[in-house]
């Protein structure tokens, strides 16, 4: 799992006023400019794109976003990882019901059937808030951007989030709680040549491909099940006596 996923809006008080409808969505109070950005679990912000206008949804933003790109021309990370004994090349992302079913995207069950499905949802529910609280954390450390944005410029707004992100990066590596201590992309990045026409079309069309997202879903779920932490026979029953004992304790005083 390379990150959780998500948009978050930004108002834009002073927006001009032939702008105002395009930046304006019925969810929100005024006119908005959103942010995409992918964190991991130490809150880390490892892509970031901002500047679709409010109005637009989550999916829209993903397919004008940078990282929808980096996919198709091939130059996505490579991230593989064994899921129930069958490899899969790329990473992929938790993400929200909104998101399409892409072999990138795992998204929770709305309405589990069995016991490992809900055990799944669980886990990926709660996998996935990693994203709500880094927004949380930048809102909270950057006052300018937990107030609505007085600048004139979208390019300003642009220019301030971005700076907001970078420093949030530096705060959680100069603290020692970054996963990845001293990232330097330049160190790992490698040269990639530019993807053919028909790379391109392959690439997309395993990146929509919803035999490969149901696939992942299904071996995910049971690799979840299988690594599920079990408590000791012991453990339980003890847990059964106190339980007992409590209520034996509750209908004494009752009594």
């Amino acid at each position: 799992m390379i990150g959780s996923i998500d948009c978050m809006h930004w108002r834009w008080d002073n927006c001009p006023t032939a702008w105002r409808g395009q930046h304006t969505r019925g969810d929100q109070k005024g006119p908005t400019i959103i942010l995409q950005a992918v964190a991991s679990q130490d809150l880390w912000v490892w892509s970031a794109y901002f500047g679709v206008v409010g109005s637009c949804n989550d999916i829209n933003v993903f397919e004008q976003s940078s990282l929808l790109e980096e996919w198709i021309s091939g130059k996505a990370p490579k991230a593989s990882f064994y899921a129930n004994g069958n490899y899969y090349p790329h990473g992929y992302y938790l993400s929200d019901g909104i998101y399409p079913r892409y072999s990138i995207f795992v998204k929770t069950y709305s309405d589990p059937i069995d016991e490992k499905s809900a055990y799944f949802k669980k886990v990926q529910e709660s996998s996935r808030k990693d994203i709500e609280r880094c927004f949380g954390v930048l809102k909270q450390r950057w006052q300018y951007l937990r107030n609505p944005c007085r600048a004139w410029s979208k390019q300003k707004m642009r220019d301030a989030m971005y700076v907001c992100i970078i420093m949030h990066n530096m705060i959680l590596e100069d603290e020692g709680k970054a996963i990845c201590q001293n990232y330097v992309p330049e160190a790992v990045q490698e040269e990639h040549p530019q993807a053919t026409m028909e790379e391109r079309v392959s690439n997309a069309r395993e990146l929509r491909y919803e035999p490969y997202h149901s696939q992942l879903m299904v071996d995910l779920v049971h690799h979840a099940w299988s690594v599920r932490y079990v408590p000791p026979e012991g453990d339980e029953e003890t847990e059964d006596e106190e339980d007992e004992v409590g209520e034996g304790e509750e209908s004494e005083d009752e009594n």
